[in-house]
């Protein structure tokens, strides 16, 4: 199963959209599963800043594998590599939804959507 289908899987399990996506790469940022959706629990539905929290799990994503993260905040965006990744792909993901806050986005398309966009984008950037 590929990140976009088990995060799809994840989501219609009942996992939040941030739970979604850092779930689909917890083999490769070396955590389990309940790590994971424990991380990741208060960053759905518009909880952080806002934001589309599948967009916030890729910043959770790209903080593992390319940064630093702090375990604070693991989606706060800094100045390497990581911070960079996560500029990128605000960008791509803004210009494919449309927005990146939640509330802008509800009701536009099913949720699954937004998850499903937020690991081709996260899939893209990394491989560049």
């Amino acid at each position: 199963m590929d990140h976009q289908e088990q995060a799809m899987t994840y989501f219609e399990a009942g996992r939040n959209c941030c739970q979604a996506v850092v779930g689909a790469y917890c083999t490769e940022l070396g955590i389990t599963e309940e790590k994971a959706n424990e991380l990741a629990a208060d960053y759905g539905g518009g909880r952080y800043q806002g934001l589309c929290g599948a967009l916030a799990g890729t910043y959770m994503v790209a903080n593992y594998l390319k940064g630093t993260p702090e375990m604070t905040d693991p989606a706060k965006c800094k100045d390497d590599d990581a911070g960079k990744l996560m500029v990128e792909m605000t960008q791509d993901f803004e210009r494919e939804c449309d927005s990146l806050y939640c509330i802008k986005l509800l009701g536009k398309r099913p949720c699954i959507d937004y998850v499903a966009t937020a690991i081709e984008i996260l899939e893209e950037n990394l491989a560049e």
